[in-house]
């Protein structure tokens, strides 16, 4: 029995070898994410989502590697890659790059029951209405968590929105039991990368750590410097070239004016300033020699007053 049994698992090793050597041959990307905390059927979900994508296999680490050093000649560093995992991970083979899985990971998250010690990743609240429970012992989990409830019909009505977690809170046996029985998943799972082999590049935790919108804040600061540089040395782009030249524009109206060069656009402007400068030069005059006559006001340029 016992050598029918060590048969069966030889064999077993014999395949999961051959089918990671074929994956590895297929795919340029190979990532890592931990399944301490994955349950098997998140696993099945998100193999569901990736499919067509990627693929998503269970091995024993020295399988792994067994299979990694056979193909060294071929992928660069995926010996050293191999030996850097560690613990129970699932593995997925790619053709999408580290990152671009990352970010299709965290679109398709699963949402799940939550479970006694879980912590609440958003606020959950348990709305409004009829339950569909029958009155019971189960009265008493809805009064822990402080939901105010009533018998109608036959069945338990909660009588308002109720927030029973909040962002951050340990989510109690209790609770959790509730929430299963009103069919709610408050939860989200999914796999989180933190080691990838990428055509030769070996990417730990801090490589993988992509906070989206701190890279979007980085990305729109460059192009907003950019921009400004651009502007300054006269550097025609298509998204530059109207500032600059309303830029330029002004620049040169600015000199028009300052030197009297009339033209059909400054002419106004000219005869403006030259206008308050004489008013400001009469105001100044009476402030020194209050005895002068004040001079009567000329009309304005644009012959009121």
């Amino acid at each position: 029995m016992n050598g029918m049994l060590t048969r069966q698992v030889a064999v077993w090793k014999k395949e999961i070898y051959s089918d990671l050597q074929d994956l590895i041959k297929r795919y340029s990307v190979v990532a890592v994410a931990d399944l301490q905390k994955v349950r098997s059927s998140q696993i099945q979900e998100i193999r569901k989502k990736l499919r067509g994508k990627a693929e998503l296999i269970v091995a024993k680490n020295t399988i792994l590697r067994k299979a990694a050093e056979q193909l060294t000649d071929e992928r660069s560093n995926l010996d050293k890659f191999a030996e850097g995992v560690s613990g129970s991970k699932v593995l997925i083979f790619t053709q999408m790059n580290p990152f671009e899985l990352i970010l299709f990971l965290n679109k398709n998250k699963v949402r799940v029951p939550a479970k006694g010690g879980d912590i609440a990743s958003s606020e959950i609240m348990v709305p409004a209405g009829n339950t569909g429970l029958q009155p019971g012992p189960v009265i008493s989990e809805f009064n822990e968590a402080k939901v105010q409830t009533r018998i109608e019909g036959g069945s338990i009505f909660i009588a308002k929105d109720t927030i029973v977690a909040r962002k951050g809170d340990t989510i109690s046996t209790k609770t959790a039991s509730l929430l299963s029985k009103l069919g709610m998943k408050p939860m989200e799972a999914g796999l989180a990368l933190s080691y990838a082999y990428d055509n030769g590049s070996v990417l730990g935790t801090s490589d993988l750590n992509l906070d989206l919108d701190q890279m979007k804040s980085q990305f729109s600061t460059a192009a907003r410097l950019a921009f400004g540089l651009a502007l300054e040395a006269s550097i025609m782009l298509p998204e530059t070239a109207p500032a600059i030249i309303a830029k330029a524009y002004r620049q040169a109206v600015a000199v028009s004016v300052e030197s009297e060069y009339f033209t059909k656009e400054t002419a106004p402007m000219i005869l403006r300033k030259a206008y308050a400068n004489m008013n400001a030069l009469s105001s100044a005059i009476s402030t020194i020699r209050p005895e002068t006559p004040a001079t009567q006001q000329a009309p304005t340029p644009e012959g009121k007053g």
